[in-house]
């Protein structure tokens, strides 16, 4: 598989997307040289498949991390790319693109020391705020999955503070998903700012949807009940 002619990179990354298993796909994945798939897995965030769109994101963060351990350097510059996409002035809606720069950064401490702060800016009011609530789905999603891993860092950073505006969003998958945040950032969430976010649960509407995620260890699909249930029992 190292071997893989370039024209057919993509061809083969793709199905390996569409076909294998996550535990099996990440292993697969990083028989191929990580500076050249990684374009690949950037270009499969568009996909027309959602499960493949979230494959590609649990793989570019063992990839992006490999990339790291060789050149450092060269990592930066793919973070860099990702914040260059998530720039209005980049022309476009980078779809994935929050979720990637995330799942790097949660595969590689000292990318996550530098970048961390940079990506909780992008739910910060008065910070980098990416209005668009596809964009933020992505966002909160991210600090949720950083604080899986490194939970110091989205302390250090304030990610429990910055995304409570998020939990009154008329967007009701960003809701969902600052939920499933919360949940992974329970052990640093204020004490002050947790009766703050128990009344904005209390005002959730009650429509009930599933959505897909990666939980870090596996693609779920999260009850959006359930996980409004399941924080405000943590918070009481």
């Amino acid at each position: 598989m190292p071997n893989t002619p370039h024209r057919n990179l993509k061809r083969e990354v793709l199905s390996l997307l569409q076909e294998k298993d996550l535990p099996t796909l990440k292993k697969e994945i990083l028989c191929f040289t990580p500076k050249k798939v990684v374009n690949v897995l950037i270009g499969a965030l568009c996909h027309r498949v959602e499960e493949v769109r979230w494959k590609a994101i649990a793989c570019i963060g063992p990839v992006v991390a490999a990339i790291a351990e060789e050149n450092m350097e060269s990592a930066r510059v793919i973070i860099r790319r990702f914040m260059w996409m998530l720039n209005e002035e980049s022309g476009g809606m980078a779809w994935g693109v929050p979720e990637a720069m995330a799942e790097a950064l949660a595969n590689h401490r000292q990318l996550a020391e530098e970048y961390t702060s940079i990506l909780i800016s992008y739910i910060w009011l008065e910070g980098n705020l990416l209005e668009y609530p596809p964009a933020q789905r992505g966002v909160i999603w991210g600090i949720g999955r950083l604080a899986q891993v490194f939970s110091d860092l989205v302390a250090k950073f304030n990610g429990p503070t910055y995304a409570l505006h998020l939990l009154d969003s008329e967007d009701l998958w960003v809701k969902t998903l600052a939920c499933w945040a919360y949940i992974q950032m329970q052990e640093i969430i204020p004490r002050n700012l947790k009766e703050e976010i128990c009344q904005k649960l209390a005002n959730f509407s009650s429509q009930n949807f599933v959505i897909l995620l990666y939980d870090g260890k596996a693609l779920v699909k999260a009850n959006s009940e359930d996980l409004r249930s399941r924080l405000t029992a943590l918070l009481n």
